[in-house]
Protein backbone atom coordinates (compact mmCIF):
# COMPACT_ATOMS: atom_id res chain seq x y z
CA UNK A 1 0.00 0.00 0.00
CA UNK A 2 2.69 2.18 0.74
CA UNK A 3 4.34 1.53 -2.43
CA UNK A 4 1.29 2.72 -4.45
CA UNK A 5 1.21 5.72 -2.36
CA UNK A 6 4.52 6.78 -2.90
CA UNK A 7 4.22 6.13 -6.62
CA UNK A 8 0.95 8.66 -7.18
CA UNK A 9 2.96 11.07 -4.87
CA UNK A 10 5.46 10.65 -7.31
CA UNK A 11 3.64 11.29 -10.44
CA UNK A 12 2.21 14.39 -8.43
CA UNK A 13 -1.45 13.39 -8.29
CA UNK A 14 -1.63 13.73 -5.01
CA UNK A 15 -0.16 17.05 -4.48
CA UNK A 16 -2.24 20.57 -4.68
CA UNK A 17 0.38 22.51 -6.41
CA UNK A 18 -0.94 24.04 -9.86
CA UNK A 19 -4.57 24.23 -8.48
CA UNK A 20 -4.16 27.74 -8.52
CA UNK A 21 -3.61 27.94 -11.85
CA UNK A 22 -6.17 25.88 -12.75
CA UNK A 23 -8.79 28.07 -10.88
CA UNK A 24 -7.26 31.08 -12.49
CA UNK A 25 -8.09 29.51 -15.72
CA UNK A 26 -11.03 28.58 -15.31
CA UNK A 27 -12.20 31.95 -13.84
CA UNK A 28 -10.65 33.76 -16.82
CA UNK A 29 -12.77 31.65 -19.15
CA UNK A 30 -15.52 32.81 -17.70
CA UNK A 31 -14.44 36.56 -17.58
CA UNK A 32 -13.68 36.03 -21.81
CA UNK A 33 -17.45 34.79 -22.07
CA UNK A 34 -19.24 37.12 -19.63
CA UNK A 35 -17.00 39.83 -21.94
CA UNK A 36 -17.76 38.67 -25.38
CA UNK A 37 -21.09 38.99 -24.33
CA UNK A 38 -21.56 42.23 -23.42
CA UNK A 39 -19.37 43.57 -26.60
CA UNK A 40 -22.10 41.76 -28.43
CA UNK A 41 -24.97 43.17 -26.94
CA UNK A 42 -23.70 46.47 -27.29
CA UNK A 43 -23.20 46.23 -30.49
CA UNK A 44 -26.57 45.10 -31.06
CA UNK A 45 -28.01 48.08 -29.28
CA UNK A 46 -25.88 50.22 -30.94
CA UNK A 47 -27.11 49.08 -33.87
CA UNK A 48 -30.48 49.04 -33.09
CA UNK A 49 -30.30 52.75 -32.30
CA UNK A 50 -29.01 53.72 -35.03
CA UNK A 51 -32.12 52.28 -37.25
CA UNK A 52 -34.51 54.18 -34.52
CA UNK A 53 -32.89 57.28 -35.19
CA UNK A 54 -33.12 57.03 -38.92
CA UNK A 55 -36.78 55.86 -38.64
CA UNK A 56 -37.62 58.68 -36.83
CA UNK A 57 -35.68 60.95 -38.98
CA UNK A 58 -37.79 59.49 -41.68
CA UNK A 59 -40.83 59.64 -40.01
CA UNK A 60 -40.59 63.58 -39.11
CA UNK A 61 -39.38 64.41 -42.74
CA UNK A 62 -42.65 62.73 -43.91
CA UNK A 63 -44.46 65.21 -41.04
CA UNK A 64 -42.73 67.98 -42.60
CA UNK A 65 -43.61 67.67 -46.37
CA UNK A 66 -47.03 67.04 -44.70
CA UNK A 67 -47.37 70.71 -42.92
CA UNK A 68 -45.32 72.26 -45.93
CA UNK A 69 -47.89 70.69 -48.14
CA UNK A 70 -50.74 72.05 -45.76
CA UNK A 71 -49.34 75.45 -45.69
CA UNK A 72 -48.33 76.06 -49.29
CA UNK A 73 -51.69 74.36 -51.43
CA UNK A 74 -54.27 75.95 -52.22
CA UNK A 75 -57.02 74.21 -50.09
CA UNK A 76 -60.48 75.25 -51.16
CA UNK A 77 -60.53 76.00 -54.87
CA UNK A 78 -62.36 74.17 -57.71
CA UNK A 79 -59.78 72.48 -60.06
CA UNK A 80 -59.68 72.08 -63.71
CA UNK A 81 -57.54 69.68 -65.70
CA UNK A 82 -54.83 68.06 -63.20
CA UNK A 83 -56.07 68.28 -59.32
CA UNK A 84 -52.37 66.71 -58.22
CA UNK A 85 -49.68 69.22 -56.86
CA UNK A 86 -46.81 67.46 -56.13
CA UNK A 87 -43.38 69.00 -54.22
CA UNK A 88 -40.03 67.32 -53.44
CA UNK A 89 -37.66 68.77 -51.24
CA UNK A 90 -33.82 67.01 -51.56
CA UNK A 91 -32.10 68.19 -48.78
CA UNK A 92 -32.76 67.62 -45.22
CA UNK A 93 -35.86 66.93 -44.36
CA UNK A 94 -36.10 64.97 -47.56
CA UNK A 95 -39.34 64.35 -48.41
CA UNK A 96 -41.66 64.06 -51.66
CA UNK A 97 -45.25 65.45 -50.76
CA UNK A 98 -48.31 65.18 -53.34
CA UNK A 99 -51.78 66.69 -52.43
CA UNK A 100 -54.75 65.53 -54.61
CA UNK A 101 -58.31 67.28 -55.29
CA UNK A 102 -60.93 64.68 -54.96
CA UNK A 103 -63.91 66.13 -55.83
CA UNK A 104 -66.76 68.32 -53.78
CA UNK A 105 -70.06 66.84 -52.14
CA UNK A 106 -72.87 68.87 -49.96
CA UNK A 107 -71.13 69.89 -46.14
CA UNK A 108 -71.99 67.50 -43.47
CA UNK A 109 -74.76 68.51 -41.47
CA UNK A 110 -74.46 70.54 -38.15
CA UNK A 111 -71.15 72.22 -39.44
CA UNK A 112 -73.14 75.78 -39.06
CA UNK A 113 -73.66 75.84 -42.92
CA UNK A 114 -76.28 75.04 -45.13
CA UNK A 115 -77.10 73.99 -48.60
CA UNK A 116 -78.62 76.93 -49.52
CA UNK A 117 -75.74 79.02 -48.42
CA UNK A 118 -73.44 77.29 -51.64
CA UNK A 119 -71.38 76.07 -49.31
CA UNK A 120 -69.34 72.71 -50.10
CA UNK A 121 -67.08 70.34 -48.61
CA UNK A 122 -63.77 70.32 -50.70
CA UNK A 123 -62.15 66.66 -49.95
CA UNK A 124 -58.11 66.23 -50.15
CA UNK A 125 -56.02 63.32 -50.35
CA UNK A 126 -52.52 64.62 -48.66
CA UNK A 127 -49.58 62.08 -49.10
CA UNK A 128 -46.03 62.53 -47.72
CA UNK A 129 -42.97 60.24 -47.83
CA UNK A 130 -40.24 60.78 -46.13
CA UNK A 131 -36.56 59.17 -46.12
CA UNK A 132 -33.58 60.31 -43.98
CA UNK A 133 -30.33 61.79 -44.35
CA UNK A 134 -28.24 58.35 -45.22
CA UNK A 135 -31.37 56.87 -47.34
CA UNK A 136 -31.71 54.03 -45.33
CA UNK A 137 -35.22 54.71 -43.93
CA UNK A 138 -38.09 56.08 -45.46
CA UNK A 139 -41.92 56.98 -43.79
CA UNK A 140 -45.38 57.64 -45.32
CA UNK A 141 -47.49 59.99 -43.55
CA UNK A 142 -51.43 59.88 -45.34
CA UNK A 143 -53.81 62.69 -44.59
CA UNK A 144 -57.62 62.30 -45.93
CA UNK A 145 -59.67 65.45 -45.29
CA UNK A 146 -61.65 68.48 -46.50
CA UNK A 147 -62.24 72.01 -46.24
CA UNK A 148 -65.57 74.19 -46.74
CA UNK A 149 -65.24 76.44 -48.85
CA UNK A 150 -67.62 78.03 -52.35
Amino acid sequence: MNAMKTSIRALGLNSEQGAALLIAVLILLILTVLGVYAVTTSTLETKITGFHKWHVEAFYAADAGLNYTLATYPYGGMYSGNPTWSFSKTQPPIFNATATYLGSTAPPVGGGTGVRAGFKAHHYRTNSVGSDSVGIASSTVDMWGYRIGF
